[in-house]
């Protein structure tokens, strides 16, 4: 009933998580401010699920005694490759839900990557996620601050 939400840990140390990024991106809000046709995508979601997936990989490292860097990938995939991506970003504190007018809304976007060493502690966690996460909002025009 709520947002779907799925990690996988494997035994080889890769992690997957999936999650549904447009499940209420606007909050009961009129619907009328989402381009018709598009799929929204919430941006404080997406960081979210960068932190999540980040800190996800790195205790499964941890526990697996892994002490050399992890590649981490993130994807934003859709099962319909017609309807543009759309971000909508929170304002005053997450008060407000828009749409950007000056946001692009491409229909597909690029695999991010980045590195995470396990010995870094909770800088490279934030350092790791940050760099996912920017470069994911990057393709849609926006420069997100965490």
């Amino acid at each position: 009933m709520g947002r779907e939400i799925y990690a996988e840990l494997h035994h080889d140390g890769t992690t997957v998580l999936a999650v549904n990024l447009s499940w209420k991106a606007l909050r009961d809000q009129a619907l009328q401010e989402a381009p018709e046709g598009s799929l929204l995508l919430h941006q404080d979601f997406t960081r979210a699920c960068c932190e999540d997936f980040t800190a996800v990989s790195l205790g499964l490292a941890r526990r697996a005694g892994v002490d050399s860097a992890l590649h981490l990938t993130a994807a934003i995939a859709t099962s319909t490759g017609s309807a543009p991506l759309t971000p909508v970003v929170s304002e005053l504190g997450g008060a407000f839900m828009s749409v950007p007018d000056h946001a692009r809304r491409p229909h597909r976007i690029q695999p991010d990557t980045t590195s995470l060493s396990p010995p870094g502690g909770h800088t490279a966690l934030h350092e790791a996620a940050q760099d996912l996460f920017t470069d994911l909002m990057n393709q849609f025009g926006l420069d997100p601050q965490l």
